[in-house]
């Protein structure tokens, strides 16, 4: 095994456009940095990696007393163990497990480069795992090198063990949906199982337009998606057999046409009078596709729970459920009430309706909710809300003036709550006063995305579904942890760390009273010009600094 060195110093942080008072649509624009750490203010941070490492072919133990942390030694060594303990379902070993030993002061940061069992052609599949506690822990990516007959990962800090794992069967259906004219994240494309192109609308006479995607030659499989734009549309052509039949015809035709591997059929709101037409119209359309091999999803709405009153609207859960191949819930968006509700409809529907059919959906986007509604936005505009700084001095700024600074969004002084964890909507969380009254953001990340994924474990559902895979959406990356769920079966429930959530503020010119609060004093430089002052704020993953620039005037004459 060797290693390939990191460079010493963290990437610079790419740049976004925060607002600065809070909203997106009006706010003025200032650079707002997102990942590790700030290099622009001389913030950088060394990380310690290791020197080249060789994976010897020496003794190994079987499966017995494997350690958690590396042996110590005076140089980097490396045992073949003849044993690998039980492997979750859907995983095969790639590799031999090795046993790592190196000296104590010398275990950080590094690239593997483990050598495999077969030379390899596609390294999607694989990852590099540790054996920890009695249970599998996914450790990185790897990509191909020495011709397919060895992968490179890069881990965090020098494992006890190692070895590549490579997935043969995938224990979770993962869903992605993507806008027409849009970029799939590349971050998602290892992880989706199926994909759907928001590409076709109903048209009243049974008929469906729009252009249909490629198909790549991907490891997911494409089912476009048949979404209707006014419910009222898909109400007419329910109402008669006609019209329904023409529309079953159209679909299938258009799947068989673009060899796609099914579609998903995404209309929410249909009149509950046609219930029984609806249920009909799937009924049909599920035999046509079958035919020809293909499978039908259905997007539904939740059924609405309020104590012992259940309201499905048109949507007959015994006769769809047996009828479709996969059914995605459509998502609550509201995330105080995310859990409650998906839970209370789950209760209902997994009576009714095959398990493994059953996917819930969660977004990666970040939820704002005031007194005009619920809305979503990009992860960078999130972090962008929270770090804006206001400057509470009137008036030019003299050299050597105390200027109080503080983060407008998330000062009590200012009515903030700061970020938090939120232990209902499983989140991090603040709220701070805006347009129509007081805001509450939830900003999506590998937390949250956990703790939702954990439901469908808990629930033994078929899987997940995503509102939006695209580039273009900005979304958290939270591909990690649904990795980690398809290929093991499980996933780390952990929150942030809270100390991550206080403000950090950075000056390289003038002075700060202290450097940590949702609030500050700046001491401005002796002499006139342009300075900058960061404030630096983390969600517990990522963090985000706003630059403000502060002009110090000339002293006035006397």
């Amino acid at each position: 095994m060797a290693t390939q060195k990191h460079g010493p110093f963290d990437r610079l942080l790419r740049a976004a456009e925060p607002p600065s008072n809070g909203e997106p649509a009006e706010r003025d624009r200032a650079a707002v940095y997102v990942g590790g750490t700030i290099i622009g203010l001389a913030l950088l941070l060394l990380i310690l990696v290791l020197p080249p490492i060789s994976i010897l072919s020496g003794d190994g133990g079987g499966a017995e007393g494997i350690p958690a942390g590396p042996g110590t030694s005076d140089s980097y060594t490396s045992k073949i163990r003849s044993g690998v303990p039980k492997l979750p379902a859907g995983l095969v070993a790639a590799s031999s497990l090795f046993d790592l030993s190196a000296p104590e002061d010398q275990r950080g940061a590094s690239g593997l480069t483990i050598p495999l069992k077969e030379q390899e052609t596609d390294a999607r599949d694989m990852a590099l795992y540790t054996y920890v506690e009695e249970k599998w822990q996914r450790l990185s990516d790897v990509t191909l090198v020495a011709g397919g007959s060895a992968v490179r990962g890069e881990v965090d800090a020098l494992p006890g063990n190692v070895i590549v794992l490579k997935r043969s069967a995938t224990l979770l259906q993962v869903a992605g949906s993507i806008p027409a004219g849009t970029t799939l994240d590349p971050a998602a494309e290892g992880v989706l199982t199926t994909l759907h192109p928001i590409v076709f609308i109903p048209v009243d006479d049974g008929t469906i337009i729009g252009q249909p995607p490629a198909v790549p030659p991907a490891s997911y499989r494409v089912v476009p998606s048949v979404v209707a734009p006014a419910p009222a549309v898909v109400d007419d052509i329910l109402r008669t057999d006609e019209t329904r039949a023409a529309h079953v015809t159209g679909i299938a035709s258009a799947v068989t046409e673009g060899n796609f591997a099914g579609i998903n059929v995404d209309y929410r709101g249909v009149n509950p009078a046609l219930r029984d037409q609806f249920s009909a119209f799937v009924e049909a359309l599920a035999q046509a596709l079958r035919q020809d091999g293909r499978t039908l999803t259905l997007t539904l709405p939740m059924p609405v729970i309020d104590g012992a009153s259940v309201d499905t609207g048109a949507y007959d859960w015994e006769r769809l459920g047996a009828a479709a191949d996969s059914i995605e819930l459509a998502p609550e968006l509201d995330q105080d009430l995310y859990f409650q509700r998906t839970e209370a409809a789950l209760d209902y529907i997994v009576e009714r309706v095959d398990r493994g059919k059953i996917l819930i959906t969660i977004t990666t986007l970040s939820v704002e909710r005031g007194g005009d509604g619920l809305r979503v936005m990009s992860y960078e505009d999130a972090l962008a809300i929270a770090s804006q700084v206001t400057v509470k001095h009137e008036g030019d700024i003299a050299p050597n003036t105390a200027v109080p600074l503080v983060a407008q969004n998330l000062a009590q002084s200012e009515g903030g709550t700061g970020l938090q964890w939120d232990d209902v909507a499983r989140s991090v969380t603040f709220t701070y006063p805006g347009r129509a009254g007081r805001r509450t953001v939830w900003i999506a990340n590998q937390f949250s995305a956990a703790f939702r994924l954990e439901l469908a474990q808990r629930y033994n559902l078929g899987g997940v579904a995503f509102t939006d895979v695209s580039t273009e959406a900005g979304g958290a990356n939270v591909w990690a942890a649904v990795q980690e769920i398809s290929d093991t079966g499980s996933v780390s429930l952990v929150k942030p760390n809270g100390e991550l959530f206080t403000p950090v503020w950075l000056a390289v010119n003038g002075a700060l009273d202290q450097t940590r609060g949702d609030s500050v004093t700046w001491t401005s430089p002796g002499e006139p010009g342009p300075y900058e002052v960061a404030i630096l704020i983390s969600d517990g993953i990522a963090r985000a600094a706003n630059r403000i620039t502060i002009t110090v005037a000339e002293p006035p004459d006397e």
